[in-house]
C-alpha cells in the first residue's frame, strides 16, 4: 500500500482557507512599514531612471515616459536589428535605424531644450577643486563672467521691511491660535529677515547708556507713572540708537511704557475722582502703541528673544485676546525649549498690572494646555480649570478709550486664508504711506505656494550645499550680499506668481530631484543644487557683487 503524498493528507475547507486569509491580512498589517517600503521601490526605481534620460526641468510625468519609451523601445529595436541581420533584410535594417533616431530625437531633444539656461544664468564647475590661489581666482573669475555689469537688485526700504516682518509676527500668532504649526515657517523667515539690518554699532555708548538705565530704574518697579521714566527712556532710547542689534533695549522700553499704560488704566479705574476724558484716552492709547511698537521690535530683531512675545501678548489682551492667545502658545514653546528667565516673566507681568492679571491668567492657561496637549504631557487640573473659564469683561477704562480714540490696529483676517501676509502688510503700508502702494514683497507673493508646503524656509545648510557645488569664494561677502533676503527652499514643483518682476529679491533653492517651479522668475535668483546652476538677473550680483 502506496503511502500519500503529504499534501493529500490535508484538506483545505473554507473554514481552513478563511483562517488562512486572516492570517495573511493580519501579517500584512503587521509588516505594513516594512511592505509599504518595499512596494515603493519600483515607484523610486522608475524615478531615479527618469532622472538618468531626462532633464531636472522635466515634470515626474515626463521622464517616466521618457523611462517607459526606452525600455520598450530599446529591446524592440534590438530584435529587429537582429531579425534584419538574419534575414539579410536591409529595408528592414534602414526602417531599425530611422526607428532609434527617432527615439533618439524623443529623448534628447527636449531636454536640451530644457537645459538652454536664460541668458543671465551662471553655470558652476564644480568637478575640478583648484589647487593653488591662481587656479581659484580663475575660477572665481569664469562664476562672474557675464559680458554686461551685474545689475543691482533693488532694495527694500526700513519701514518696508519693518511692515513685512510685523506682519509676519502678527501671522505667526494668528496660526499659532488657530493650531496651524505653519507658525514655525514664518518664526523661520522672521529670523531670516532679521539678519538684513548694517546699520553701525557702537559697543561703548551702548554699555554707557545700559549703565545709565540699570542705575536710573535701580529705584523704580515697572508700573511707575507715566512722569517718572523720561530719563529710562532717554537712556534705552540711546542705547537702542548706539546698537540696533540688541533686542534688550526695545524690550525694556516695552515693559516700561507698558506698565505706564496699566498705571494710567488704573487711576481712570471705577473709583477713580474723574472720568476719562478724550486727552487722557489719547495719552493712554499713545502709550499702549508705543509698548506694542518696542515689543514688535524685539522681535524684529531676535524672534526667540526671552520675554518678548509675553509683552506682546500683554499688549493684545485687551483689544485683540486671539493674538495674545497666539503669543503665549508661542511664548510657552520656546520657554519649554529654552528654559526662560522667571526674573523677565515677573518683570513683565508686574508690568502688566494686577487688573489685567485674571484675563491674561486665563489665556496664558489655555496657552499651557494647548502646549501641554502637543507634548504628550499631563495638564494639572488647576490648568484645566483655569483654562475654562470665561474671559472677565472689559474694565470701563479700556472701553471708553476704545470708544473715543480706538486702537488702530488693523482687522485680521480669516486663519485659513492663504493671503494673509500681503493682506497685512498692504493695511500697514497703506496706514504709512497714505496711500501710495508699494512694490509687493516676495514673501507676500509666494504666500500661497509656502503655505501650501511647496516652499520652505531655507537653512545654512541648504545654501552651504550650494556653494559646496559651485565653489563660491569669499563666503563672507557671499552672506553679506543677500543678508536678509526671503531664502526658501523648494520641495516640490509649483506655478510661480505673478508680479514677482516688481518685487524685492529673495533666494530660491533647488534641490537635486526636484522640478523646476514653473513660470517667470522675475526678481527671483533660483540656485539649482543638482549642476551649480545660478538662474535670475541678478546672479552676477550674487555672485561678485557690484
Amino acid at each position: 500500500m502506496s503511502r500519500p503524498k503529504p499534501l493529500q493528507r490535508f484538506r483545505y475547507t473554507r473554514m481552513a482557507w478563511g483562517k488562512l486569509a486572516v492570517l495573511l491580512f493580519f501579517t500584512l498589517i503587521l509588516l505594513a512599514p516594512f511592505t509599504g517600503w518595499l512596494m515603493s521601490l519600483p515607484l523610486w526605481a522608475m524615478d531615479v531612471a527618469g532622472h538618468w534620460v531626462s532633464s531636472p526641468l522635466h515634470s515626474r510625468d515626463e521622464r517616466w515616459f521618457n523611462l517607459a519609451l526606452l525600455m520598450a523601445a530599446v529591446p524592440s529595436l534590438i530584435a529587429l536589428l537582429m531579425r534584419s541581420i538574419e534575414h539579410d533584410d536591409r529595408e528592414l535594417r534602414i526602417g531599425v535605424v530611422v526607428a532609434a533616431f527617432a527615439v533618439a530625437a524623443i529623448l534628447f531633444a527636449p531636454a536640451r531644450n530644457a537645459q538652454r539656461l536664460p541668458d543671465d544664468t551662471i553655470v558652476g564647475v564644480p568637478e575640478v577643486v583648484p589647487e593653488s590661489g591662481e587656479e581659484r581666482a580663475a575660477m572665481a573669475d569664469a562664476l562672474a563672467s557675464p559680458a554686461r555689469p551685474a545689475a543691482v537688485p533693488p532694495q527694500r526700504s526700513a519701514h518696508e521691511r519693518e511692515a513685512e516682518i510685523d506682519a509676519l509676527i502678527r501671522g505667526a500668532a494668528s496660526s499659532a491660535v488657530h493650531g496651524d504649526p505653519f507658525y514655525r515657517q514664518q518664526l523661520a523667515m522672521i529670523a531670516v529677515q532679521a539678519q538684513g539690518s548694517n546699520a553701525q554699532r557702537d559697543g561703548g555708548r551702548y554699555d554707557g547708556a545700559m549703565q545709565l538705565y540699570r542705575e536710573a530704574s535701580a529705584e523704580l518697579r515697572p508700573g511707575a507713572g507715566a512722569e517718572r521714566l523720561a530719563a529710562i527712556e532717554q537712556y534705552l532710547s540711546a542705547a537702542l540708537a548706539a546698537d540696533p542689534s540688541r533686542a534688550l533695549p526695545p524690550r525694556e522700553l516695552g515693559t516700561w511704557r507698558l506698565g505706564a499704560f496699566m498705571h494710567g488704566l488704573g487711576r481712570h479705574g471705577a473709583g477713580a475722582e474723574r472720568p476719562l476724558d478724550i486727552v487722557d484716552a489719547e495719552s493712554l492709547r499713545r502709550w499702549h502703541d508705543a509698548a506694542r511698537t518696542n515689543f514688535l521690535q524685539a522681535l524684529r530683531i531676535n524672534p526667540t528673544f526671552d520675554g518678548a512675545w509675553r509683552g506682546l501678548a500683554w499688549t493684545w489682551v485687551y483689544d485683540q485676546p486671539d493674538l495674545a492667545l497666539g503669543a503665549l502658545m508661542i511664548e510657552a514653546e520656546q520657554a519649554g525649549r529654552a528654559g526662560a528667565a522667571r526674573a523677565v516673566r515677573e518683570r513683565i507681568d508686574a508690568a502688566g498690572g494686577a487688573e489685567a492679571a485674571p484675563r491674561f491668567q486665563i489665556l496664558q492657561a489655555r496657552a499651557q494646555e494647548v502646549a501641554m496637549e502637543l507634548h504628550g504631557l499631563s495638564i494639572p487640573a488647576a490648568v484645566r480649570v483655569m483654562a475654562r473659564r470665561p474671559l472677565p469683561p472689559l474694565p470701563p477704562a479700556v472701553a471708553a478709550m476704545q470708544k473715543m480714540v480706538g486702537t488702530g490696529v488693523a482687522v485680521e483676517p480669516a486663519s485659513d486664508d492663504l493671503s494673509t501676509i500681503p493682506r497685512l502688510s498692504d493695511a500697514l503700508d497703506a496706514v504709512a504711506f497714505r496711500g501710495a502702494k508699494p512694490a509687493p514683497s516676495a514673501t507676500a507673493l509666494l504666500a500661497g505656494p509656502w503655505r501650501r508646503g511647496a516652499l520652505v524656509v531655507a537653512d545654512p545648510f541648504d545654501l552651504s550645499r550650494w556653494r559646496a557645488r559651485v565653489g563660491v569664494a569669499g563666503q563672507k561677502s557671499f552672506d553679506a550680499r543677500i543678508a536678509g533676503w526671503p531664502r526658501y527652499r523648494i520641495a516640490r514643483g509649483f506655478d510661480l506668481p505673478r508680479g514677482l518682476d516688481r518685487a524685492a529679491p529673495a533666494i530660491l533653492v533647488l534641490p537635486v530631484m526636484i522640478e523646476h517651479p514653473r513660470g517667470d522668475l522675475g526678481n527671483l535668483v533660483l540656485l539649482d543644487a543638482s549642476n551649480g546652476a545660478c538662474s535670475g538677473r541678478y546672479c552676477g550680483w550674487v555672485l561678485r557683487g557690484p
